[in-house]
This record gives C-alpha cells, structure tokens and sequence, in this order.
C-alpha cells in the first residue's frame, strides 16, 4: 500500500476513536464527573494468593487487570498460571492499523492473532513470568458471548467473526484445532482447575460491557461452582462506561469502583502497588503494540497506585408463604439495580433498558420479576437464562419474551423443557413469569442472567450472579 494513504487512513481511524471518545463521554457526563469527583475507600490485601489461576478474555487483560499481582506472586515464588481464552484477532480497528489494510481479510485477522499471542509472552516476560506459565486457548476473539448462550454442545461449532474458521487454527494452544463450542471451553477450564488447584482465581467481572469479558466471566464461575472448588475469587474490570476515568497514565491515583456499580452486589478490594511495580506494569502494557497503536491511553489508564478487585457474594432467593403483589410498582423482593441508560449500546430504546431483577419462591413455583425503563415492547427480545447447579448434575433453562409470548428453548443437551407454569404477567415496564424448578430440594445454586434485543443488537443486561433459593428467617 502507498505509504502516504496508508498514513492518511491511520489519521482517520485514529481521528474516530478520539470522536467516539468524546460522544461517549458526553452522554455519559454524569458517569464520568461522578468518577472524577467521588471518593471510594476500599480496604487493603497485600496477599495475592498461595496458588494462583489468573483467566483472561484477550493478550493484555492479564497486564492490564494483574500486572501486580503476577509480580507479586512470582517476588514470593507463589505457583501461577495465566490462561488466555482468545488470541484477541477479530478487533477490526488494531486489524486495521497493523495490516495497513481497510478491510482486512481473514488471513489478516490470524495474523493479528499471532501477534497478540507474542505480545502477552513479550509482556509476561518483563513480568518475570516464564512461557510455560502462560496457557492460550486458542477460541475465537468476539465469540465467547455466542458459545455461552447458542453454541454449547449442539455439534455446530461457531464459526469466528474474523478468521472466518469454526476450529482454533492456531498451534501453540492447550488443544490445537478445538472446535468452537461452549462446552469444549468449558471443559478446558475445568482440566487446568483440576490440574492445577488454585487457591485464588483472579478473572474478568460479569458487570463488564465487553462481551468477552463478561462471558469469560460466566464460564470460569461456573467452573468453580460444577467443581465445587474451595476457592478465593477475585473479579477485575476492565470495560465499563467512563472507567477509569480519565483515560491517561496517572501513576499518582487510584483505582476506585465505578459509581454505577454501587447496587450490583460486589465487594471490592485492592491490592496495592509499589512503584517499582507501577513501572514494570506500564513497561509490560508497552509491549502490546498493537493496541497501543489504536487506543494507548486507555491501556496506560490502569498503571495506577493499586489494582481493584471485587468479589460476588451469593444472593439470596427467599422462600415465602405468602405470595406479593406483582402489580406492585415498587417490586417486591428486587435482588439487583442496574444504573438506567444502558450499558452496551449508547443509541438507547429505553424500553430495552434493564433496571431492576427481582425474585422468591412460593408455593413450588419461582417467580422471576424484569423492570425496564419504559413499558414493556413488542419490539424487544427479553431473555432469561439460566444453569441450574443440582448435587449431581447440571440442567439449564433458557427463556424468550417476544411480541409478548414467553417461549422456552433448548440450547443444549441439558435443557429442561416445559418449565413454564403460566403465561407471563405483563403490567407497563414489568415482567413477571413462574417456572416450575424440579427437584427444588437437590438444587445448590441457580446461576442467572437477563439481557434484550433491539433490531438485532445487544442493548442491556442484568449481570449474571449466583442465586440460592432460602426460607425467610
């Protein structure tokens, strides 16, 4: 390519995102004064963990979420693993940029994702980390939201957005050639868990924007749930509306919880940093060229005086003996909050926007309560999903509201059918169903989540958390 155009196209790709920058800081200008201007204190924990599993979405999660922790963890000689679940190829603007191409092709997008792969052992490798601590899985970048929720074990594996291919191509993965379903990464997860035997988990938060993440998110939670692992969890951010904020290398600040997230069931904690540790981290953030070409000062964001984690306490489902009002307004037995406005997509149908989950148990029927914005549509898809973890053995439930009928799917082998009790009670912006749950009384945990769909786009979610069903003292 000519280099002066391919010059002017970096100018114009770069001239977007600091455009996109600025639009999502103005719609979001309540977020980012609020992060800018509100003091958080979280407690401090200086051990990062005896055996550590460190899971990441994407080359440079593991930097950007634990640089610290990994120096810390290797300063104390204290065994740790770092698992990469994408080789992070489908990102079309890094694409861009690296190949020098407008429309990179699949053969750009692997070749992207090579680079990626030495890039994390370049950044490891400052760390202190060997190569064989560090574990690629080789699934498909942008994919991992589909194998959770569509492409489980159904024998069609999803064929990635980028390279174009349904199998991992690359080599040096835990299994070359694995086929893109959910339960194959599942079931990988669960081999290194096995094999290893971490103490502490350090892995991305559900409330994360990123699909990526938030899915990666839901696997390795639910790994630690079907093993029924003894475990610390230790839940890092890296995606979220106006966070950090702001977006440049301020080595002198903290990082403090978002505003938004004050109602989302999370407990945080930090983990302090030296400077000598700072300065690694941001030497190690240096090494993934080919995002800092696209977006270097969001990545130099996270070297800060610390590194934030939070952690999902179980929720409780009551069990009650008498049955509310479900056409009350104020919702009874709401569990989470989610901020108003919408997390995913900036063009808001605020119909599709999710506020509110709520739920308990009477009479031998779970009933499951929504609360959006504005009234409920028949232009949005509402979904519920959820696994139901019972003493030996898993099940799921997965549930659709479209033009106002609730339909359920089977998406896996383990689907329960015909849970569905009664037609869905539907009054302005909320939404209530009751499911039958069979064998209520070896059910240990119900994993849950609710998103929607407008025109075909993710809009909003309710983050997945970890419910058990309990009576009321």
């Amino acid at each position: 390519m000519n280099k002066k155009l391919f010059k002017w196209k970096y100018i114009f790709i770069t001239f977007g995102l600091i455009i996109a920058i600025i639009i999502a800081s103005v719609m979001n200008l309540k977020t980012t004064f609020a992060n800018l201007t509100e003091k958080k204190p979280v407690p401090n924990n200086d051990d990062p963990g005896q055996r550590i599993l460190v899971v990441v979405p994407h080359p440079d999660d593991e930097s950007l979420g634990m640089a610290g922790v990994i120096q810390k963890a290797i300063e104390l000689k204290r065994p740790i693993k770092v698992v990469i679940v994408t080789d992070g190829e489908s990102y079309k603007k890094a694409a861009q940029v690296f190949t020098g191409d407008i429309n990179p092709t699949p053969a750009d997008f692997y070749k992207l994702g090579l680079q990626r792969h030495s890039e994390s052992l370049a950044a490891m490798s400052v760390l202190g980390l060997p190569k064989d601590d560090v574990i690629f899985l080789g699934f498909a970048d942008g994919s991992t939201r589909f194998l959770w929720s569509d492409f489980w074990d159904n024998g069609k594996p999803r064929i990635s957005g980028g390279t174009n291919v349904a199998y991992s191509p690359y080599k040096d993965v835990y299994k070359p050639g694995v086929a893109y379903t959910g339960e194959n990464l599942e079931n990988e997860l669960q081999d290194i868990m096995k094999s290893f035997k971490p103490t502490d988990i350090y892995y991305p938060l559900a409330d994360d924007v990123h699909p990526d993440h938030w899915a990666v998110s839901n696997f390795t939670r639910y790994a630690i749930v079907a093993l029924n692992l003894n475990v610390k969890e230790h839940m890092f951010l890296v995606h979220h509306p106006q966070w950090p904020v702001p977006w440049l290398l301020m080595p002198n600040d903290s990082l403090l919880p978002p505003t938004d997230m004050k109602d989302s069931n999370t407990v945080w904690h930090s983990i302090p940093l030296s400077k000598e540790e700072e300065a690694k981290k941001e030497e190690a953030i240096k090494q993934y060229t080919s995002q800092i070409k696209v977006m270097e000062p969001f990545l130099l964001a996270f070297v800060r005086k610390n590194e934030l984690f939070g952690t999902k306490p179980v929720i409780t489902i009551p069990e009650v003996e008498t049955k509310p009002n479900l056409y009350d307004k104020n919702m009874p037995f709401s569990l989470l909050s989610i901020p108003a406005g919408g997390i995913l997509d900036q063009e808001i149908y605020k119909s599709a926007d999710l506020t509110k989950l709520a739920s308990f148990y009477y009479d031998n029927h779970l009933y499951i309560g929504v609360q959006t914005l504005s009234p409920i549509s028949k232009n949005v898809r509402y979904n519920i999903e959820m696994r139901l973890f019972y003493n030996n053995s898993i099940k799921r439930i997965d549930l659709g509201l479209v033009n106002d009928k609730l339909y359920q799917y089977r998406k896996a082998n383990n689907s329960l059918l015909k849970s569905i009790a009664s037609r869905p009670i539907i009054d302005k912006n909320i939404l209530w169903i009751k499911l039958n749950i069979p064998q209520k009384q070896d059910l240990r945990y119900i994993f849950m989540g609710s998103d929607s769909i407008y025109k075909g786009r993710l809009i909003d979610k309710i983050p997945w958390n970890l419910y058990k069903i309990s009576k009321q003292a």
